[in-house]
């Protein structure tokens, strides 16, 4: 019986969300008196029962008989690894969430979110599918030995038909059948151990196969279902009175016993049979070399048949648990309830398990059905190590483990998906990332706390860091993140389209609203704050604070010193100059080189604004008869940079213009702007335009473009600026570099 065959038991009273409802209503098996079970009822004996189950019986001698007793011991020790592992870690997540309906998936979902969740719990309800067709395999399988005449088309059916319908009938008897089930396989294993008494010994049993059937990895492949089981524990949580003591300690011992009985069988199958007989898959040798071969024939019946009804009870619920939080098309249809049971998932399951049944045989499933189980493992133990590496306070597990412990079983889950299969391994990580990232576009709402934001906020802190003293090795990653300061918010307002323009998609704003009065504060604290909000519904990180002062220069002064000790800071100062002194803008420049900072003053042509925001002309001061091109470009990085960002985002036809007063010298700045357009990665239809003049002359008859992109220089001359802003009949942005960002990197 596979591990996600049990959803999860009710949650704690009180608790109303959906998690609690789905747990109720899957809950069947009668609680004692207190309402709660101890470790071994609730733990122990489901997860022992769980994972000692068909493959003990059919398929662990055929493993034996190809790979010999230390060849099936390595097998055997190296699904133990993957599921211990595993075990460790469910048992430290569980002791640090309340867990509730769908096991796994409540457990990645409440860790790391619904997206994350849904990636794994939609892989759950399939494997659990294939378990219940792997089961009813091995009640077929067994049936075939026992009446070789009857026709397999004619029992498949059948099995299918009697073990759906019982599911259906009463979901009660899955749970009332375990302690049968626990006799039944006491008295197999009694009555396999008894036959070395009365069979004869093989004295030199063989302990390297030649493994004819299949290779190390066919044979890990077939095999490791029979070593999962180990969350079975952890989906009851709710049930148990004491949780947080009995899931460790009922899970790890049902996996170290259960370890020791695999061990064991291998030693049991090696001295009776023979690598030929224990191969033969048409006999069932523990059947035929028990002490009492009807005792083994009772196990495999009950356990079989008991796990067949646990994963077609189990499978609906969690499909009804993903369709609670629309995670799975047709939702709707899916979390319906009929009497308290959910039937329309139970059909679905039903024909996903029959399909599966009239298509693959044991060794089949059991293949497909390893992978199913490994990426669920493997993103068990990814969470866990995840909030292993968070270090938040709030995971406090009450069975702490070493973080080596989830990153091996991380890395021996994902060797095994990839030695297993490539192709189908890679196709079913591919299948969890697919519906990750729907999920990720369907912007799902979580209904409680989850370490995902923590994630990313210590990812963001770990990289800030690192690169808080290496600024000089930015260059290539320099994105505009801008300081806007604003006296009013119809300032921001007349800047929204060139800000967007100049930093999307990754730049950032951070908006200083500089107001004289209480009274403009609070006026102008609305219009500011949906102006940024407006800013994020363009995808750009935005944010704003309100500063009461009439000083303006000195507020701004102060603002960017406290934003230069965040990590992140911003690297530019953007603002218009109207209704600024010369002084004022002098003062900034001055301040910004002091903190390492760029500068953009924008100056609006008072008739046509931005125009159509169609053209953008890059000017490049003439710089004969030195035109050489180096990695830090002469305050010209800024220019190209933020030229390519208003092609991109305009969709503008771009030019880049230059006047040089020698005529021998407009070849060399033709070459250099060549260079520049081929070097910065600009695009190819950039106009290049070189003449030779008087820059102010040419400046009045040059094409005229929406906006005007030119050098600042360390002294402002603010009469200048609007002088060129007249005499190119457009916009200007006038920018002054940092020092930290290169166009060519």
């Amino acid at each position: 019986m596979s591990d996600v065959s049990k959803t999860g038991g009710a949650t704690p009273p009180g608790d109303t969300g959906t998690f609690g409802m789905i747990a109720a209503q899957s809950q069947g098996e009668p609680n004692p008196p207190d309402g709660k079970f101890g470790t071994f009822n609730g733990v122990f004996r489901p997860t022992i029962l769980t994972i000692l189950g068909i493959m003990m019986y059919l398929r662990e001698g055929w493993v034996v008989g190809n790979a010999g007793w230390f060849g099936a011991v390595l097998v055997i020790l190296a699904c133990y690894l993957i599921t211990g592992t595993t075990a460790f870690s469910i048992s430290s997540i569980t002791t640090n969430i309340r867990m509730g309906a769908g096991g796994v998936f409540a457990i990645i979902s409440q860790s790391l979110g619904l997206e994350v969740g849904g990636a794994v719990g939609v892989p759950l309800f399939l494997a659990q599918g294939l378990s219940a067709a792997l089961y009813m395999q091995g009640i077929v399988e067994t049936w075939m030995y026992i009446f070789p005449d009857h026709h397999r088309w004619l029992v498949l059916p059948a099995v299918f038909a009697l073990s759906f319908g019982v599911s259906i009938i009463s979901t009660k008897l899955v749970f009332r059948m375990q302690v049968i089930v626990m006799i039944g396989v006491i008295a197999a294993l009694i009555s396999m151990g008894l036959g070395l008494r009365i069979h004869e010994i093989n004295p030199n049993p063989v302990a390297i196969g030649d493994f004819e059937e299949g290779g190390f990895h066919y044979l890990f492949a077939v095999f490791f279902p029979a070593a999962t089981g180990i969350m079975v524990g952890s989906s009851l949580s709710g049930n148990l009175k004491n949780p947080r003591h009995s899931i460790p300690l009922g899970t790890i011992a049902a996996w170290g016993l259960s370890l020791c009985v695999y061990l064991a069988l291998v030693a049991w199958y090696a001295l009776l049979g023979t690598p030929e007989t224990l191969r033969n898959t048409d006999r069932i040798f523990a059947v035929e070399y028990a002490y009492f071969g009807p005792l083994v024939l009772v196990g495999i019946f009950s356990s079989c048949f008991s796990a067949t009804l646990s994963s077609l009870v189990a499978a609906p619920r969690v499909l009804q648990a993903l369709s609670q939080y629309r995670i799975v098309p047709f939702h709707a249809t899916f979390e319906k309830l009929h009497k308290g049971e959910p039937r329309n998932a139970t059909l679905l399951t039903g024909g996903l398990a029959f399909l599966c049944l009239i298509l693959g045989d044991l060794n089949a499933l059991a293949s497909v059905l390893t992978i199913f189980f490994l990426v669920i493992y493997f993103m068990i133990n990814l969470v866990l190590f995840i909030e292993h590496r968070l270090k938040m306070l709030s995971f406090r597990p009450t069975f702490p483990i070493p973080s080596a412990v989830p990153v091996i079983g991380a890395c021996t889950c994902l060797i095994a998906i990839l030695s297993i299969s490539p192709l189908l391994g890679l196709m079913a990580l591919a299948f969890a990332v697919g519906i990750y990232a729907y999920l990720d576009h369907k912007q799902l709402e979580t209904p409680w706390e989850t370490v995902h934001s923590g994630l990313f906020a210590s990812v963001a802190n770990w990289a800030a860091k690192r690169v808080f003293h290496t600024r000089a090795s930015l260059r290539r990653s320099w994105k505009p993140d801008l300081v806007i300061p604003v006296e009013r918010a119809t300032q921001l307002e007349g800047y929204y389209r060139i800000v967007r323009a100049l930093t999307k998609p990754r730049g950032s704003i951070q908006v200083i609203g500089i107001f004289s009065d209480t009274c403009t504060v609070q006026q102008e604290e609305g219009e500011l704050r949906a102006l940024v909000n407006d800013f994020q519904r363009d995808d750009l990180f935005a944010t704003a604070a309100m500063v009461e002062s009439n000083q303006f220069c000195r507020s701004l002064k102060t603002c960017v010193s406290v934003t230069r000790g965040a990590f992140f800071k911003p690297n530019t100062i953007f603002l218009s100059i109207e209704n600024r002194s010369q002084e004022e803008l002098q003062f900034i420049v001055d301040m910004a080189r002091d903190n390492d900072m760029g500068v953009m003053f924008l100056a609006f042509h008072p008739e046509s604004g931005l125009g159509r925001e169609r053209t953008v002309n890059l000017w490049v001061r003439d710089q004969s008869p030195d035109w050489q091109l180096s990695l830090k470009l002469s305050n010209l990085d800024y220019a190209v940079l933020m030229s390519i960002q208003l092609k991109l985002n305009w969709q503008a036809n771009s030019r880049i213009l230059t006047v040089v007063r020698e005529e021998e010298h407009v070849e060399l700045a033709q070459r250099f702007l060549g260079n520049l357009l081929a070097y910065a990665r600009m695009p190819n239809d950039v106009e290049i335009i070189a003449e030779h003049g008087r820059f102010d002359d040419f400046l009045r008859k040059a094409p005229r473009a929406d906006l005007n992109i030119m050098g600042l220089s360390g002294q402002v001359d603010k009469a200048g600026m609007e002088r060129l802003v007249r005499e190119c009949h457009g916009s200007c942005l006038f920018v002054l570099d940092s020092g930290y960002a290169s166009a060519l990197a």
